[in-house]
């Protein structure tokens, strides 16, 4: 009896678990080239913290992920826009937005000649997991 309600335990919890959108092995996109009327994307605003960012470009097959060569901090009230040049080249611009009410978010702008596609990975020394509360659901309720 024992093992009958440790084992519906066990599956109540993995059955619980989702994946949070955008974090590794999860990702936002793809981008298509130039969007037509809007020049980015942003994606649910998720806690501060200090991620590693991946990204990759073209048809999914070809997907290659690159590391960010440095660890992204994101800051509370601040917007992160990742750009892909027309060159392939990757840049980051911030700026703040109060309206975030203490969360972050990143944004992808697709000026490159391909697809698009970014992943974070929290970083592991940054302890600060948040409460495991989404925003959306703060800002729906």
């Amino acid at each position: 009896m024992w093992f009958m309600l440790f084992a519906s335990l066990l599956f109540a919890l993995f059955c619980s678990a989702e994946a949070q959108p955008g974090i590794f092995p999860n990702y936002y996109g793809p981008y298509a080239p130039n969007p037509t009327g809007q020049s980015e994307y942003c994606e649910n605003m998720m806690d501060p913290g200090t991620y590693s960012l991946l990204w990759a470009h073209g048809p999914q097959e070809n997907w290659d992920w690159q590391y960010l060569e440095y660890p992204l901090e994101m800051e509370p009230n601040m917007r992160y826009v990742l750009t892909y040049a027309s060159f392939g080249e990757i840049s980051i611009e911030e700026s703040e937005d109060s309206s975030l009410t203490g969360y972050t978010v990143l944004c992808g702008r697709n000026q490159g000649p391909d697809e698009l596609v970014i992943s974070l990975e929290p970083s592991e020394e940054d302890g600060d997991e948040g409460d495991g509360t989404d925003p959306y659901d703060t800002i729906t309720q």
